[in-house]
């Protein structure tokens, strides 16, 4: 009987001890208070790009720089902790390049089309991309890593949404 009190009053200790520490739990994982924000920043960036790229149409040009503006933000709150491969990865997926988020949306506005499921199909290419960097700076293992990823496509939704931008007219 005290065996079992004593260990309640452990565990009741352990988990006070957790939250004056500013534990917070993502995705069944123990993080830090500044992490678990990160993790919301990164999430809310992540849905604001995808509804950018949802509302892009190539002849308003208000609607690309939303685009811009939203994948340099998301550039930029992701690069802190990632290695210099992992960034210039990123500024790949993100970028000007021909296959970035970026150099997709200012070919379509020089080309004068709107996006098609071939291109909504290179956006998942560089979400993938986003979610494992993502990911990266906030799990330590690649189980905690995997969960993370996992739990922020579900909170995103990205998936579905990326999906819809090919089927939209």
């Amino acid at each position: 009987m005290w065996k079992k009190i004593v260990a309640t009053f452990a565990v009741l200790g352990l988990l006070i001890t957790l939250a004056a520490c500013g534990q917070k739990s993502y995705a069944g994982v123990q993080v830090s208070e500044k992490k678990y924000e990160r993790v919301q920043s990164e999430n809310d960036d992540i849905k604001t790009l995808v509804t950018a790229l949802q509302k892009f149409r190539y002849d308003d040009d208000k609607s690309a720089d939303t685009v811009y503006k939203a994948a340099d933000k998301l550039n930029q709150e992701l690069r802190p902790g990632l290695s210099e491969a992992q960034k210039n990865q990123l500024g790949v997926a993100l970028g000007d390049g021909a296959t970035g988020v970026k150099g997709i949306v200012k070919a379509a506005v020089t080309k004068q089309y709107n996006f098609d499921d071939e291109v909504a199909s290179q956006f998942h290419a560089n979400f993938r991309i986003v979610f494992d960097l993502a990911s990266f700076s906030i799990g330590n293992s690649v189980q905690q890593r995997s969960k993370i990823e996992t739990q922020m496509r579900k909170d995103t939704n990205a998936d579905t949404e990326l999906y819809k931008i090919g089927t939209q007219e």
